[in-house]
């Protein structure tokens, strides 16, 4: 039974460490952070901040999961860093509600000390060998020290232009750290013409690890769907007497919580790991599918919780249901990018359910707050029924 199960391991590939579990309890703050943000200043212009706010901590979470998915050992060195790395990622979390309201200089600081950990990581090379992974490494710490420089910058940068350098620094990062093969290829003709696939071309030093790429993505989703039951638990919690509807709306809330669950890994999260496995871990995949693909859901389901805590706050407001809606229909719309439909009918019942989805904010003229979070989740339930009936198992990846 032993020997089954340390096959089953090496054939899953790398795992997730103990010491990125622990730097994603600081992320937990931050996430809670933004949340914060809108559900205290409840207006379409801070959803938008957010959201900003949100893409420079994604991008900053998946930098330290792609050092780890490439170039982790868990020796005491890496442990370590990721330990050490908690200060600046904590600096972020508290900066962002003074961000939110124009105060930068702490974020953009703490932004610049997260590359300066993420550029010491990948040049630090615990397994030197390939000069390709070399040359990978190099391009990627050049990089981070190019974030490093542009953030510190725009500290003395008037908005909005402060946010094009931001912009400029996650594009750019992102690009190198999930540069195509092909495109890293087209820069290097001649030498790919003398080492066309061997295991130091490009392919292979640039590949992600699929399992863990894809159980780290999991793992961030856990984090926000976390957010909507503390949402709920911290409104209920707040001082007031827990009368029959606070309870109502705590349990409709982790009812909620339970349904975009199962949406997400009672079929989503198998395809879309079955998906870049079968890729080879190709960074071009790994970028549409999870560094990408992801971005705008796990976003939504940021707002989805801020629009819960609004719903089930003192002064519920129409813009609390439109809040929990959109970020619902964004998020169910997203996770099934990947999945493919059986025939026309299935394509359009699908296309009509997401339709739906995005008009619910309109029962708040007919809904108390409770009941409308008990019509989302049966909502959910309801799509991730017919994900179910409308996605091929053969899509799943294989079980090994």
């Amino acid at each position: 039974m032993a020997s089954e199960q340390d096959t089953h391991n090496e054939e899953a590939g790398k795992r997730v460490s103990w010491v990125e579990l622990y730097l994603d309890v600081v992320f937990v703050l931050a996430i809670g952070e933004l949340a914060k943000v809108i559900v205290e200043a409840p207006h379409l212009r801070t959803v938008w901040i957010t959201l900003g706010l949100f893409i420079a901590l994604w991008w900053t979470w998946i930098g330290f999961t792609l050092l780890y998915n490439r170039h982790g050992a868990d020796t005491p060195w890496q442990r370590a860093l990721y330990l050490l790395a908690s200060l600046p990622v904590g600096a972020i979390a508290v900066s962002l509600e003074p961000a939110s309201r124009g105060h930068i200089t702490a974020l953009a600081i703490s932004l610049a000390a997260t590359r300066v950990v993420l550029a010491i990581g990948y040049a630090h090379d615990d397994s030197p060998g390939s000069s390709v992974g070399d040359q990978l490494r190099q391009h990627t710490v050049r990089a981070y020290l190019l974030s490093i420089i542009l953030f510190t910058a725009s500290i003395w940068v008037p908005s909005p232009f402060r946010f094009v350098i931001w912009a400029a620094a996650l594009i750019h990062e992102s690009g190198v750290v999930l540069a195509d093969d092909e495109d890293r290829r087209r820069r290097r003709r001649s030498d790919h013409a003398r080492r066309p696939s061997r295991a130091g071309s490009p392919r292979q030093s640039a590949a992600v690890e699929a399992h863990h790429f894809a159980e780290r993505f999991g793992l961030f989703i856990i984090i926000l769907l976390g957010e909507v039951v503390v949402e709920a638990g911290e409104t209920a919690a707040d001082g007031r007497p827990l009368t029959g509807p606070t309870w109502v709306g705590l349990v409709a809330a982790m009812a909620f919580s339970a349904t975009l669950w199962w949406t997400y890994f009672d079929a989503a999260a198998d395809i879309d790991l079955g998906l870049l496995a079968r890729s080879g871990g190709s960074p071009r995949m790994a970028r549409a599918i999870f560094a990408g693909g992801h971005m705008i859901p796990a976003f939504a389901l940021l707002v989805a919780a801020a629009g819960v805590g609004l719903l089930l706050g003192d002064d519920p407001t129409p813009f609390g249901f439109w809040l929990a809606g959109l970020g619902t229909a964004v998020y169910l719309t997203g996770v099934r990018a990947s999945m493919r439909a059986r025939g026309r009918r299935a394509h359009l019942l699908r296309a009509a359910a997401s339709a739906i989805s995005f008009a619910f904010g309109a029962l708040h003229n007919v809904l108390s707050p409770s009941a409308y979070v008990w019509v989302l989740a049966a909502w959910v339930l309801f799509n991730a029924g017919l994900t179910d009936r409308t996605t091929p198992v053969t899509e799943a990846p294989d079980a090994g």
